[in-house]
């Protein structure tokens, strides 16, 4: 209140300076009312006039990645499909449009969908773990997850260093590749402030491995002896390696029930291990350029405190203590899949490929190479393991 009454006293004196006439009086009243009748609207509806159009946009790409997500032959995550359609929709228009100025009405709906809606997704998406089927995986495979996602993080950071790549898009190919593809990358990129460009070339690096892997799984469960004769042990590697748990539960499935069970548990415990890693990164300022890592001087790594990590652990815990019903947690679940999918829409939207491409073919390099290193020592690891704690 105070701030507009200073506004409209300097308007006042700038007009009596100029000689204003009645008529302008009047029609700075009529202002000054219409201001304060904006200032006075409900917060609600001033998000919802200032961001309607980004999010209608964002929100429509969603809703299509999920539908087509669910007809697809071929499991993938509808993260990909918002992220495709986003880039193709925004690359034709800079065609057109090499400025972009037709996403000045789309622009803070856009960026709340890739902040705000991000992190609500991510918060919800706590509601498809238990602590206890976590602890129903057994030592084993606690141990592999364990081993997998450090070895992963640990060698990913080393050769994209090694390749000159930036420490963003290290960090978001790593994370990918260790934790949950698409999933990990959209929950890491808030935390580092990885470029459109970069997320969209992460995304399609952990995608094309996941992707080649639900195919590739099966195959070797019947190719090679010791896996078709324990399915437990294919259960477990299956979850600790395997990019995305769709790609998991796919898989898993095409082997039988009791691999998908094995495997999507595992796959579980290496999705939660997921927080303790965000925080990593926010606290250490881990996959941030050094001039981003102090935020005004205060030594402080990061850019605030990630909330929606703590969000995701309070979801986690009540659905473990109390149990979330089962009606509530498949909307809990469809609302995170539809935030995601609405902020990875809205990441693709502002992706230029021309960027993509000047990354060169490094970020794939560094992505295969990781998805090799999964595939191998994933194994043997794997089979050391359920040999040292059997079920």
């Amino acid at each position: 209140m105070m701030r507009w009454d200073r506004e409209d006293t300097e308007l006042v004196q700038r007009e009596r300076l100029q000689g204003a006439s009645a008529a302008e009086w009047e029609v700075t009243e009529e202002d000054r009312e219409g201001r304060h009748a904006v200032h006075h609207c409900h917060p609600f509806f001033s998000v919802l006039r200032d961001h309607a159009a980004g999010l209608i946009v964002a929100g429509t790409i969603g809703i299509a990645s999920e539908h087509l997500a669910a007809s697809a032959a071929v499991a993938l995550s509808p993260l990909l499909y918002a992220t495709a359609i986003g880039i193709a929709v925004g690359n034709v228009i800079r065609i057109f449009d090499p400025q972009m100025n037709i996403y000045s009405p789309l622009a803070s709906g856009l960026a709340f969908a890739k902040r705000r809606l991000l992190r609500a997704g991510i918060i919800l998406y706590g509601a498809k773990l238990t602590f206890a089927k976590i602890l129903d995986i057994g030592w084993a495979g606690l141990f592999i997850d364990l081993y997998v996602v450090s070895t992963t993080l640990f060698f990913g950071f080393a050769l994209g260093r090694m390749l000159g790549l930036t420490e963003s898009l290290t960090a978001l190919i790593s994370t990918g590749s260790a934790f949950c593809g698409c999933s990990a990358v959209a929950a890491t990129q808030p935390i580092i402030n990885g470029e459109s460009h970069e997320v969209a070339a992460a995304v399609g690096v952990v995608v094309l491995c996941g992707t080649a892997a639900m195919f590739l799984y099966p195959f070797l469960f019947t190719a090679v002896p010791s896996l078709t004769a324990d399915p437990r042990l294919m259960g477990i590697y299956t979850g600790s390696t395997v990019h995305e748990l769709a790609g998991v539960v796919a898989a898993g499935n095409s082997m039988g029930g009791g691999v998908a069970s094995t495997a999507v548990v595992t796959k579980l415990l290496r999705i939660f291990m997921l927080e303790p890693w965000i925080f990593a990164l926010y606290y250490f300022g881990i996959g941030q350029d050094k001039d981003a890592v102090l935020v005004a001087g205060s030594g402080k790594a990061g850019k605030g405190v990630p909330w929606f990590a703590f969000g995701f652990l309070a979801v986690a815990a009540f659905n473990s203590l109390w149990g979330i019903p089962g009606w509530l947690q498949k909307v809990l679940m469809s609302l995170s899949a539809g935030f995601l999918s609405s902020a990875m829409a809205a990441l693709g939207l502002e992706t230029d490929l021309v960027k993509v491409r000047s990354l060169g073919s490094k970020p794939l390099v560094l992505g295969l190479a990781l998805w090799v290193y999964l595939l191998g020592a994933g194994f043997v690891v794997s089979a050391c393991l359920v040999r040292i704690f059997p079920a």
